[in-house]
């Protein structure tokens, strides 16, 4: 038997393990600005996938910042990061200790998405981002596949200071994603691998009517859903901003999110629910739930790791029964997170509703707490 032969038998072997996803999901995002020591102490069994933050795009849409090191790349090209093969060879250390964890590239991602605007409009621009992420793939073989974060088609939030984003970018998301499948198949009947497709979607109501997401669905193999930051800088009200249910009728929550995504014809198999590993905090609350300004910076988000502190500031944890959510509550301050409390009612929903588990952003926030509730997707009932 010839080697491309043998290559086929694998790739053949391997598409049919990979659906239904054998095992819970827990994963969790890496931030490469953060450092590698978090992947370098990662032990055996604790994420089933690993998703790297982020692969960014040079050319059309490319961020200012990222022009020395796109100088030279292809149009719609990956822009190489400067800590990139220090973590390509931690991501392969881990996989020593931990064979079975996966670890995706995710690209994009917010401020790194406008690029997706340009080059999703053409067949040219498709297919060359397509090119040169599948040659980057076969360039770091610990690498599992790609998650698109594409924040977000339709509308960008001039997130760059440049407003994109028209009616006709939900086609063109589903149509990017089923070419990139077709892409990441040709790569697998090559090297005998079978590499996986993601997507990290908000989840608004707001966001969904511009995405069909159920049509998106059929090409992924998961979709992350970021059911966090309902709430921050960016909305009227103070409240927790990655609550399970809706506290009010229609609000945003985890627990609608999932009922909207099904609406829209999403299996819940493939759905991951988003827990926070950070809060976000607002002062100057008042009855009516406006505020003064974010707290305690810009954009009002505090590490999971620190929120414990905030109680020698004479703030106390508060829990709300009707979005069982938890707030860090005093002097006319409000902070909500994801409690482990809340996380593990997070793990008891998804269980319930048939997801395929939960993922969290992001890792270095985290003092160990969240990822131990988020691994009770593992026990048994």
């Amino acid at each position: 038997m010839n080697k491309r032969f043998l290559l086929a038998l694998a790739f053949a072997a391997s598409l049919a393990q990979a659906q239904p996803q054998s095992a819970p999901v827990v994963g969790t995002y890496i931030l490469a600005e953060r450092g590698v020591g978090v992947v370098e102490q990662l032990k055996p069994g604790r994420v089933s996938h690993i998703l790297y933050a982020f692969l960014l795009i040079c050319g059309e849409g490319q961020r200012a910042q990222d022009g020395a090191a796109c100088k030279g790349q292809p149009k719609f090209g990956i822009q190489p990061h400067a800590d990139q093969e220090i973590f390509s060879a931690a991501f392969q250390r881990l996989k020593q200790r931990d064979p079975k964890v996966q670890v995706l590239a995710s690209v994009g991602g917010w401020g790194g998405s406008d690029p997706f605007f340009h080059l999703a409009a053409t067949p040219e621009g498709r297919a060359a981002f397509i090119k040169h992420s599948t040659d980057w793939l076969r360039a770091h073989p610990g690498f599992d596949g790609l998650d698109i974060d594409w924040e977000h088609p339709g509308n960008n939030g001039a997130a760059n200071g440049v407003q994109l984003g028209s009616p006709a970018d939900g086609q063109r998301f589903v149509t990017l994603m089923q070419e990139l499948r077709a892409g990441l198949d040709a790569l697998g009947r090559e090297t005998g691998r079978r590499y996986a497709l993601t997507v990290a979607i908000n989840t608004t109501k707001e966001q969904l009517v511009r995405m069909p997401m159920g049509l998106a669905a059929k090409s992924l193999d998961l979709v992350f859903m970021m059911t966090y930051d309902f709430t921050g800088p960016w909305t009227k009200h103070a409240g927790n901003h990655t609550a399970l249910r809706s506290g009010k009728p229609g609000a945003d929550s985890l627990e609608k999110s999932v009922a909207d995504l099904k609406a829209e014809g999403v299996p819940v198999e493939k759905m991951v629910a988003g827990v926070a590993m950070y809060a976000r905090g607002f002062d100057g609350v008042k009855a009516d739930g406006t505020y003064a300004k974010p707290w305690p910076n810009a954009d009002g988000s505090t590490a999971f790791k620190d929120v414990a502190a905030l109680g020698k500031q004479g703030m106390k944890p508060v829990f709300d029964k009707a979005s069982q959510s938890w707030a860090m509550v005093g002097d006319g301050k409000y902070v909500g997170y994801d409690d482990p409390r809340a996380v593990r009612a997070k793990v008891a929903f998804a269980k319930k509703m048939g997801l395929a588990g939960v993922f969290a952003w992001e890792l270095s926030q985290d003092n160990g707490e969240i990822l131990d509730a988020m691994n009770t997707m593992r026990a048994k009932p």
